[in-house]
């Protein structure tokens, strides 16, 4: 027995494989969502489910990286699958929203929060990560009571699972996403008026190091500056509505442009990257920018080695990459690249 990937037309075309799966219409922007129903096994970093038959369906249940997919179709990991199967935990009835094991906002937002949308119980067993942060999990439960569903949470750890009698969504091309994300949740009303910093201080990598002299510059001009980890992810997204100009270090908080008004200008300072695996976070928000009718600029920004203690994100990403990338460094900005964009 081999794990298989089946394709969307193969699923369609077997009626056994067909009716494992929901079809769920959002009727207010006509979109619809596959969701595969009954047994099934899931990890809870890639949320990929492999059926009892050790079918895959990589056509709908993949996100990011393509290549990280290719170990379910290994030997070896057929093998330890199988070895350990029988003592995967085993949670029933349970809808899997899922979420980043490493608390990211830009995953949280953007591949597993829109799925919420096509839920159509009003009362569930929701499935995230245990490092889901407190302040996502109560924008979850401020949005499902606005949607009326009752929720019980499940917390999933490191680890392999069996799911019976349980549902999971297909994820999200991004520009759905980001169309469900601007259509049910719209911040509050408010003049487009505020020039806006978002200072990454404190954080793990990407902190400016003469920030205190960008700052310093930006205030001169009318800027505000705002520390995101001070603020409800409410509060976020009605900043960024109210923002005209936006400058911030690349940042999952830039995710909030989504709630951002047609025209709002972004000035993005981003380390140089230099690598293909990279492409992916290099034009992720330029590319929110490009969807919604917002105005997107770089500014580069020098690369400063730092050691990178934190374990959270040491235990999912490589160390070649961690020390190789300037994604994962601090950084050393020219004041006059900002006097001349602005």
């Amino acid at each position: 027995m081999k794990i298989i990937n089946k394709i969307n037309t193969e699923i369609i075309n077997d009626k056994q494989l067909n009716l494992k799966f929901l079809s769920v219409l959002n009727n207010e922007i006509k979109m619809e969502c596959k969701i595969l129903t009954g047994n099934f096994f899931l990890d809870s970093f890639n949320y990929f489910p492999i059926t009892e038959e050790y079918n895959t369906f990589s056509e709908i249940y993949s996100w990011g990286e393509p290549n990280k997919y290719n170990n379910f179709y290994t030997n070896d990991f057929l093998k330890n699958f199988k070895k350990n199967m029988s003592n995967y935990k085993n949670i029933k009835n349970a809808f899997i929203l899922g979420s980043s094991p490493t608390d990211n906002y830009y995953r949280n937002m953007i591949t597993f929060l829109p799925r919420i949308f096509f839920i159509k119980e009003n009362k569930i067993n929701l499935v995230i990560h245990r490092n889901l942060s407190n302040k996502f999990k109560n924008f979850i439960f401020s949005l499902c009571k606005i949607l009326k569903i009752n929720i019980q949470w499940v917390f999933l750890d490191d680890n392999f699972y069996k799911f019976s009698d349980s549902q999971i969504p297909q994820f999200l091309k991004h520009e759905d996403s980001i169309n469900l994300l601007k259509r049910f949740i719209i911040p509050n009303e408010k003049k487009k008026e505020k020039k806006i910093y978002i200072t990454r201080q404190n954080s793990n990598y990407r902190n400016l190091i003469n920030e205190a002299d960008l700052v310093a510059v930006l205030k001169k001009k009318g800027f505000e500056i705002f520390d995101l980890n001070q603020l409800d992810i409410v509060k976020q997204m009605n900043l960024f509505h109210q923002a005209k100009l936006i400058i911030s270090v690349t940042s999952s908080s830039l995710t909030n442009i989504i709630f951002s008004s047609k025209g709002t200008r972004i000035i993005e300072i981003s380390p140089h990257y230099q690598f293909d695996y990279e492409n992916s976070l290099k034009f992720r928000f330029r590319d929110i920018s490009n969807q919604l009718d917002l105005e997107h600029d770089f500014i580069e920004a020098d690369p400063i080695n730092i050691e990178n203690k934190n374990k959270k994100i040491n235990s999912f990403i490589p160390e070649k990459i961690l020390n190789e990338s300037n994604y994962y460094k601090n950084l050393l900005i020219k004041i006059d690249d900002i006097n001349k964009i602005l």
